[in-house]
């Protein structure tokens, strides 16, 4: 869950879901992890998975707060995946590779390859650090080495934008123009098993 606080930063939340009269919901967070100076009146987007294991994403809005860690909320709509990355994006290291092929006499010919490193990543683009400027052509295959559970996806995607941060260092985000449910699904997968990683090292080096 993303929650935005009253200087206006998201952070995201490990939480569990319980069921009320629709479209009302319950959250229950953590004791030891519950939300502090919480601004009621955003609205808040929730990344899940249904029955059916199928990922499902929407906005809510903050009806009550009971015993300080337990949120009642209203479903509002459901987010388009593109739109994800503005809410649902996770700090993620794992490796990147990214190329263009053109076409000559009919044929595909690979013209250039990059390997990176991603720094962020959401179910619509990815944020990484390459060694060399990224050429602004499309479509660009990308390849990504997911880690838990371990799979490799192949979409293909166009830059947003490249910046020289230093010397053989280029950050450059890309988003997804052809992906797969599949690849969307593995990704939401990782992007749940970080999150949760990240939230237990918080809570372990808070103690």
């Amino acid at each position: 869950m993303t929650l935005t606080d009253t200087t206006g930063k998201r952070q995201l939340f490990e939480c569990i879901f319980k069921e009320s009269i629709a479209p009302a919901f319950f959250l229950v967070f953590p004791l030891d992890d519950i939300p502090q100076d919480i601004d009621q009146t955003k609205q808040c987007p929730l990344v899940s998975r249904d029955r059916g294991n199928n990922t499902v994403s929407f906005l809510a809005e903050i009806e009550a707060v009971n015993k300080n860690h337990v949120f009642e909320l209203i479903a509002k709509k459901s987010i388009r995946p593109e739109d994800l990355r503005e809410y649902f994006r996770v700090d993620l290291r794992t490796h990147i590779a990214v190329r263009f092929y053109s076409q000559q006499n009919g044929e595909e010919s690979l013209e250039w390859e990059l390997a990176g490193e991603t720094v962020d990543i959401s179910q619509s683009g990815v944020l990484a650090f390459f060694p060399d400027e990224c050429q602004d052509k499309h479509p660009i295959e990308i390849e990504l080495s997911l880690v838990n559970p371990a799979e490799t996806i192949f979409c293909t995607g166009h830059i947003v934008r490249t910046k020289r941060v230093r010397k053989n260092h280029w950050l450059t985000s890309f988003h997804f123009d052809e992906i797969s449910s599949r690849s969307r699904d593995a990704i939401a997968m990782n992007c749940f098993s970080e999150q949760r990683r990240q939230i237990r090292e918080k809570v372990e080096t808070a103690r």
